[in-house]
């Protein structure tokens, strides 16, 4: 019995571990399968077997690894990559190539590769980088634009053309742009006598005509007046067109802001000829002075020349010009706030001071056009406190008068900012495009 015992035992204790080493080959098997899948093997594309230690070449710059096909770079064998002088910059540590050079400048070199030979040049790299780098990797930056150079230079320019480069174009020549930077100093003087103009404690030197610095100051003035006034017929003559040159913005406020000085020559002039005929008519004084101010006030418009010699700030206004239908839903969202707030804020305030001998004392929103205007310093958010509720009701209405205006604001800006932010993208790469044809 004891025998049986033992027999059985030890025949369960073999039969166990015949079991377990059979399931330990069987998964020594299945790692070995799997160990001999995850191996590189040759890939077969289009009848060819490509061995990816072979046919691909695995480049490291500055710790970015590429890969691309040795066929491809083999195709440029004037380039650094595609001839046997890569071999020196091979590590075996990393088996790669390894260049310390620059990440970004190396889209370009792939690129090159990657377009048949076409090189593009980087918009957000500096130029000088970017050609030293290709001058490193050998590949050639601007072979395909010489032809176009060529022949651009070689057509013959109009007179009419070579002015408008010179006015329009201040990169195009030495002359151009010591003209533009000119015209800059000018606008810069020009606004500058316009706000000591009106300084009280200098208002004498530029109205008193016997005061001695009056000759200097005005002879300041009508000289840069009468640049501007060459200016702007010089470019209505070197403009393509004239019809587009009158459809512009622009143009017309250069002439806007040049058109007051003739204006005051002469209200100058008639005004010693009515001196000397007529001294006691008062009534033509007093107009002439008021034509006078009006004229002043188209002045301002000195400061928008500078728009004309700030390429982002002409992008910037394009961009506001194209985003016109969602300035326009923005005003009207709220004028009808304003509207709306103002006439209920009138009504509540009216009836809360009838009832309150304090409040009617100090209640100064007494019509809904002033209501109105309340409206509008609150919704926007300013809050002059020139006209405030005068009873609780009315305070309370106010707060939640602001926290719409909040809302109200806030929504259409949302879309307004992303249409304007792509309208400026679209404007930007235009301008650039027109630069470069």
């Amino acid at each position: 019995m004891q025998f049986t015992v033992r027999s059985y035992v030890s025949t369960m204790s073999n039969d166990l571990t015949h079991r377990a080493s059979a399931g330990f080959r069987d998964s020594l098997e299945s790692l070995n399968v799997i160990r001999a899948e995850t191996e590189l093997k040759p890939v077969t594309r289009l009848g060819k077997d490509i061995d990816f230690k072979k046919d691909i070449l695995r480049i490291n710059v500055c710790g970015k690894e590429h890969f691309i096909s040795t066929s491809l770079v083999e195709q440029f064998p004037q380039t650094l990559l595609g001839s046997s002088d890569r071999d020196a910059y091979y590590r075996h540590d990393l088996e790669a190539y390894y260049f310390d050079r620059s990440r970004h400048a190396f889209d370009a070199v792939m690129g090159y590769y990657l377009s048949g030979g076409v090189f593009m040049f980087p918009a957000k790299l500096n130029r000088e980088v970017v050609q030293r780098e290709m001058l490193f990797y050998r590949i050639p930056v601007f072979e395909q634009d010489e032809p176009e150079e060529v022949e651009c230079d070689t057509t013959p320019l109009t007179f009419r053309q070579k002015l408008y480069r010179l006015l329009n174009q201040p990169k195009s020549s030495r002359a151009a742009a010591f003209l533009s930077a000119l015209d800059c100093v000018l606008i810069v003087v020009a606004v500058m006598l316009l706000v000591l103009e009106t300084e009280p404690r200098l208002r004498v030197y530029f109205e008193d005509q016997t005061n001695t610095y009056y000759k200097y100051l005005f002879g300041l003035n009508s000289a840069i007046m009468v640049y501007f006034t060459v200016d702007y017929f010089s470019r209505m003559y070197a403009h393509p067109s004239l019809r587009r040159f009158l459809g512009l913005l622009l143009p017309w406020m250069d002439l806007l802001s040049v058109l007051p000085f003739y204006v005051e020559i002469g209200m100058l002039i008639s005004s010693h000829y009515l001196n000397e005929t007529q001294p006691q008519e008062t009534d033509t004084k007093k107009s002439s002075i008021v034509l006078l101010r009006i004229c002043r006030i188209f002045r301002v418009l000195r400061v928008f020349k500078f728009a004309r010699r700030s390429e982002n700030l002409l992008i910037l206004l394009k961009a506001v010009g194209n985003t016109y239908k969602e300035l326009i839903l923005l005003s009207g969202v709220v004028s009808l706030a304003v509207i709306s707030f103002g006439s209920v804020m009138y009504t509540i305030d009216s009836l809360s001071a009838k009832d309150c001998v304090e409040c009617s004392d100090k209640a100064k929103i007494d019509s809904i056009l002033s209501a109105c205007w309340w409206a509008v310093i609150t919704v926007t958010t300013v809050g002059y406190g020139d006209i405030v509720p005068s009873s609780t009701v009315g305070k309370c209405f106010g707060s939640v008068a602001v926290f719409c205006g909040l809302i109200i604001i806030a929504l259409p800006a949302t879309i307004i900012v992303t249409r304007f932010s792509e309208e400026y993208e679209k404007s930007k790469m235009a301008n650039e495009v027109s630069v470069i044809r």
